[in-house]
């Protein structure tokens, strides 16, 4: 009866934690039905910039309180309503008087596969199919922006002005357009098996391009001819892009690769659940270890990141690192009964 009581006092912690910063996030939201700036997610509640690639996630983390699916929706309408007419999209800055302005974007690819990512939870949470049908002409022109960044050897380049072949951009270029075929494929859209295709020669291109059979290890990126060489002691990008394929899928974690990759990431860099001010909290690598089954990291990264950032409201807390904390809640709340003795 006792472990039960703390289980059940660790899971309601967790819940309230959860539901803290979705509602922090929908802080983050601007909110005005009829004006052009509906439905967009701000990098934080007190700035005006928005980077949709940070708002893909703050999205999908708000997806976890249905009351919050009806905003998301208002944001899959403001990216869609802001689209470039090569289907990229630019990050947006609206000031007090919700004037905006725009600027180029860290990447293109990663943006455009990430919100295909989003569109597909949102359909699976919702049910909304209807959504879907109405804005295929958008969703198809975002999947085809992440085509036309593709080069001959499979790989998405960054965008492009940015001819660089990164390997965290192109696993969410290649988890975006194989969540959106499926989607297709669920609607019997012909154009299914032409975005899977695209997504198979990306997934061949990480494979064949960026493996290292050597050392074991991927590349973490690819500029013209060279490879960039790999450090594994450099937490970003070297050693910490090494989880990427697991954490969007293309590698089960319970693999010997998947393994590997992450005990090569936990033995150059024990301290990453530590992380505090100035350093930023990477969340996401708190959501990659409960992917991983490593339910007690993933636990301290929560607790932790709660301490160091949260509770002193640290300037490097944003609404993408507030995302992922919420997503490595869910993991861990989903799966309780895996790691508490309940």
């Amino acid at each position: 009866m006792e472990n039960t009581g703390r289980a059940s006092n660790i899971i309601a912690a967790l819940q309230a934690n959860l539901d803290y910063q979705v509602n922090w996030l929908r802080k983050c939201q601007i909110l005005l039905p009829g004006h052009r700036a509906d439905g967009a997610i701000k990098k934080h509640p007190d700035q005006g910039w928005i980077i949709p690639y940070f708002s893909n996630f703050a999205a999908m983390a708000m997806l976890e309180e249905p009351s919050a699916y009806q905003p998301v929706r208002q944001y899959l309408d403001w990216y869609l309503r802001n689209l470039e007419a090569d289907g990229t999209i630019l990050d947006y800055h609206y000031d007090e008087n919700l004037n905006r302005r725009t600027r180029t974007p860290d990447s293109e690819n990663a943006y455009a596969g990430t919100y295909l990512t989003l569109v597909t939870l949102y359909q699976k949470k919702t049910g909304d199919t209807r959504w879907v049908k109405n804005n295929l002409s958008g969703l198809k022109k975002t999947a085809r922006a992440v085509i036309n960044l593709m080069d001959r050897d499979g790989l998405t380049f960054a965008r492009s002005g940015h001819k660089v072949k990164y390997l965290m951009d192109n696993c969410e270029a290649c988890r975006g357009l194989l969540d959106f075929a499926g989607l297709l494929q669920v609607l019997d859209d012909g154009d299914a098996p032409y975005f899977n295709d695209g997504a198979q020669k990306i997934a061949v291109g990480i494979e064949r391009i960026l493996w290292n059979p050597l050392g074991r290890y991927y590349h973490p990126a690819k500029n013209g001819w060279f490879k960039a060489g790999v450090n594994l002691s450099k937490f970003y990008p070297d050693a910490s892009c090494q989880v990427f394929p697991v954490l969007h899928g293309l590698i089960k974690p319970g693999s010997g690769k998947g393994i590997r990759l992450y005990h090569i990431f936990n033995y150059n860099h024990p301290g990453w659940v530590c992380f505090q001010p100035p350093h930023y909290p990477w969340t996401v690598l708190g959501y990659c270890a409960g992917l991983y089954g490593d339910y007690r990291r993933a636990y301290e990264k929560v607790r932790l990141a709660r301490e160091n950032y949260i509770d002193p409201g640290s300037g490097n807390w944003f609404c993408a690192e507030a995302a992922f904390f919420v997503l490595t809640c869910a993991v861990l709340i989903d799966r309780r009964k895996r790691w508490l003795k309940i």
